[in-house]
């Protein structure tokens, strides 16, 4: 009996030591790792500081101990204390033209939230698609995944997953007051009335600064052409749906899977979507800064060839997603393509009156304004701008920018800021005398400021300045892992590994950290591992673009956990899906990523980016190049 109360009480000792252990978790890794790691410190070698760092960073990033963007702040304090870099290349790292180009892209994205376009093409693209669920479900993906093309995967989640939530809740509340007053009318599985709802509650705003509640009642045409001084429609902020009125206790099965089903798609979606181009996830920005760091300009990828590369794989991800998310959430019959699933069927009438109200709600939006206007044409010539800077892919054509006396000083970035700043100069509101002279000026209206389409107060806010160090942080660790003989200490270990085919390298390297992002931050995943990536391929004598672009993509198809991708942590943030649903729907969509990223640099990589050739611009001590 005392031996039994004796290893008790120890028992209690060590469970209340854990719960102290754990509650102060982040300052123990904080102190922990450097110290256990410090024995490399004292060899006083340039790869030993070097790993030091990079060991330091990585479990801080890892664990978050610290918030991602301080501790992307930290090779400002260690490599000049170490030795490695001095401090005014360490800082350089922080404002190079990648970092311009995300900042640039976030520009464009911010005035579009701003203007409300995005709202436009949403809604448009689920008007086209009709009022199904399964073609709601595509509509909603196709939408989403353009949008994450041009603006960030991260912000386009945060626009359409409020509005496919609001969708949900009102189509609930539709089915119980036709099941009370109208049962005849009742539809046999989830339908029409979702349409509906995506346009009443386009606006929804579950703590998200992209959108701006409006109540039903000021969807009038007295308001529809109502603008204020800034260009933007004016309506009343009133809210009648909020995220608390969904019970997901008093679902039903269809409703529940109907509603999990919509906002994976969008999650998904955007995640695919966002490799699409170069800024619309930061892994890709992430890459790019990293291969110029390491390589310079030389290995030539750009907007156009990346988006060249990356357009089929997109379709393709796409299609497989969507026709895996509606098996699966919706009906296995949907698989019959010549008829309709169970949950698509719904009598004529009803689907009517849905297509009817979506066509209602989208007129409400009213004509496009000239902020609007002016915004969709300052996007189309952002695209065109970075498509044709440098055209290859068109014959006796080698882009706009011959036009100027040194076109190399011109890149994607230069792009990019153009725009930006013609979005802070560029008027909202058709100029006073332009307007006076058409006759469209209010009565007594006297000419005043004109405000621009952004502002600074408003890009301030908006802007994700964590990224933006984030990925200064990364650059900034690659060129000291440069700078420190790490890269070069790296690719003499790993010449050990040249007996291993290198597309099995590639295969094992996009498995491992597929998984591996699962748990942490997929931009930190891919600053952490691309310069090892680097080495690898040197000492291999393989094109570092072989090992180094599907890394990316594995690094960026997370589909599992709520922590891989800043999508799947907004959906799972709504509660409707739980960690189990993620990791059922995901698995499937993670070996499809795994698949797709290796499919695709061995077919479109050698296409585009020549990566069977080991390249001249990469170093040739040991590959005879």
């Amino acid at each position: 009996m005392v031996l039994f109360r004796k290893l008790n009480s120890k028992m209690g000792f060590l469970r209340q030591a854990g719960r102290v252990a754990w509650a102060y978790r982040a300052t123990l890794i904080i102190i922990l790792v450097p110290t256990l790691a410090s024995p490399l410190l004292a060899q006083h070698s340039g790869p030993a500081k070097g790993g030091w760092v990079v060991i330091v960073m990585a479990a801080y990033w890892i664990t978050e101990a610290l918030p991602l963007a301080v501790t992307s702040l930290l090779p400002m304090i260690l490599f000049p204390l170490l030795g490695i870099l001095d401090m005014d290349d360490v800082t350089r790292n922080y404002f190079k033209d990648t970092v311009v180009l995300f900042f640039g892209s976030m520009v464009m994205a911010v005035t579009i939230e701003e203007r409300n376009v995005h709202k436009r093409i949403a809604l448009g693209t689920l008007l086209i698609m009709g009022s199904k669920p399964r073609w709601l479900m595509l509509g909603f993906m196709i939408s989403t995944a353009f949008l994450s093309m041009w603006i960030s995967n991260t912000a386009t989640t945060a626009m359409m997953v409020p509005i496919a939530h609001a969708i949900v809740i009102q189509i609930i509340k539709d089915r119980k007051m036709l099941k009370s007053s109208k049962p005849s009318l009742m539809v046999t599985g989830v339908k029409s009335d979702l349409d509906d709802q995506i346009d009443e509650r386009k606006n929804v705003q579950h703590n998200n600064p992209a959108f701006e509640t409006t109540d039903e009642k000021d969807f009038k045409e007295a308001d529809i052409d109502k603008e204020d001084q800034t260009g933007m429609k004016t309506t009343d902020d009133k809210p009648d749906v909020t995220e608390d009125e969904l019970d997901i206790a008093s679902l039903t099965p269809e409703e529940l899977a109907l509603s999990k089903g919509l906002l994976l798609s969008i999650a998904y979606s955007a995640t695919i979507g966002g490799t699409t181009t170069l800024t619309g996830t930061g892994t890709t920005v992430a890459m790019t800064g990293i291969i110029e760091e390491i390589y310079g300009d030389d290995p030539g990828i750009t907007f156009a060839n990346w988006f060249f590369f990356m357009l089929p794989a997109t379709i393709i991800s796409l299609f497989i997603c969507w026709v895996w998310l509606q098996s699966y959430f919706l009906d296995r019959s949907c698989f019959v393509w010549f008829r309709d699933c169970n949950c698509c069927k719904e009598q004529s009438e009803d689907g009517k009156a849905a297509h009817d109200l979506i066509r209602r709600e989208y007129k409400a939006l009213g004509g496009v304004t000239f902020g609007e206007f002016a915004t969709l044409v300052h996007f189309a010539f952002l695209i065109i701008l970075w498509l044709f800077r440098k055209s290859s892919f068109i014959p006796n054509f080698d882009g706009w920018t011959q036009l100027f006396l040194v076109p190399e000083y011109i890149n994607d970035a230069t792009v990019a800021m153009i725009i930006a700043i013609s979005l802070f100069i560029f008027p909202s509101r058709m100029p006073w005398i332009f307007r006076k002279m058409f006759g469209k000026t209010d009565p007594g209206e006297e000419p005043g400021p004109m405000h621009p389409l952004l502002t600074w107060k408003t890009a301030q806010l908006k802007i994700p300045w964590n990224i933006v160090l984030l990925l200064g942080g990364g650059f900034a660790l690659a060129n000291g892992c440069e700078e420190s003989g790490l890269s070069d200490w790296l690719a003499d270990k790993f010449s050990a590994l040249s007996g291993i085919p290198s597309w099995s390298l590639v295969f094992i390297l996009t498995i491992v950290l597929c998984i591996f992002t699962e748990f942490t931050s997929n931009v930190a995943t891919t600053t952490i591992f691309l310069p090892i990536c680097a080495a690898l391929a040197e000492s291999l004598c393989v094109n570092p673009l072989y090992l180094m672009i599907p890394v990316t993509l594995a690094c960026t198809y997370a589909y599992m956990l709520p922590a891989a991708t800043p999508p799947n942590a907004i959906v799972f943030s709504f509660e409707t899906v739980s960690i189990p649903d993620m990791v059922k729907a995901g698995a499937l969509l993670n070996v499809v990523g795994i698949l797709m990223a290796n499919l695709l640099i061995n077919s479109m990589g050698q296409v585009v980016y020549d990566v069977f050739t080991y390249p001249s611009w990469a170093p040739d001590d040991k590959c005879g190049v």
